[in-house]
């Protein structure tokens, strides 16, 4: 297909998975993640439509340099995957006890981050674009229950409120955005209990189910825009 895939968080998880089901599509992808692993190096050496790059969304600079050469290119980018994200079991603490400055970590990274790439790549988002925010079900309102983690769920609303805004900016040049609960990965940030749990799921299904329903996406309804991998929609 030749399209051109931007991820973020790409190094690992949920992240290497995307990566993967861009391969078997023989898209060019563009990988970003502050520590570039072992297994993204050498997908990189044996799918030459792979460019991977040393980027914390966190940092200004980090984010304008590593999309430097994907703007230098000016080629339409099809598809942007915000998944890179910060999560502390520190957080998992009452108001009492949270700790401001690791909430303000997680806000730059987890909300800022998506803002950052997506602010930069801007002018290679046109018609059909689609823009992937990898957010929580933490981040709804609507179905908070949680008493706590206070960094991490208003982090995620906050990536939930740039997703709606940029919305209605993209949509006017007929491009969409859509908000993904990926599911309690098994992964490092899911926890030795995701891997032991029948209700967790593995970063390869999430990421085929994702993909599938961004490349059929012109059969969800625009305000359809907050869901889980699987496809059910999910209060803001």
């Amino acid at each position: 297909m030749d399209k051109v895939i931007v991820i973020s968080g790409a190094g690992r998880g949920l992240g290497f998975s995307l990566v993967k089901q861009y391969i078997q599509l023989q898209d060019t992808i563009y990988a970003f993640d502050y520590q570039i692993s072992n297994e993204l190096k050498a997908l990189g050496e044996s799918y030459k439509k792979l460019k991977y790059y040393n980027c914390d969304i966190s940092k200004d600079n980090d984010v304008i340099e590593s999309t430097g050469e994907i703007l230098e290119a000016g080629k339409k980018v099809d598809t942007i995957y915000n998944v890179a994200g910060f999560y502390s079991k520190e957080d998992l603490v009452s108001i009492a006890k949270t700790n401001l400055d690791l909430c303000i970590q997680m806000y730059n990274i987890n909300a800022l981050g998506a803002l950052r790439i997506s602010k930069s790549l801007w002018p290679l988002l046109q018609k059909g674009s689609v823009v992937v925010n990898i957010s929580s079900e933490a981040g709804s309102i609507g179905a908070a229950r949680r008493k706590g983690e206070y960094g991490y769920c208003m982090s995620k609303s906050a990536m939930n409120m740039f997703a709606k805004l940029l919305s209605n900016e993209l949509w006017d040049i007929g491009g969409r955005v859509i908000n993904f609960h990926p599911g309690w990965l098994r992964t490092v940030m899911g926890g030795e209990a995701a891997l032991k749990s029948d209700k967790s799921v593995s970063p390869d299904e999430s990421a085929a189910n994702i993909v599938n329903i961004v490349l059929n996406i012109d059969n969800i309804p625009r305000d359809q825009m907050y869901m889980t991998h699987t496809g059910e929609l999910l209060s803001w």
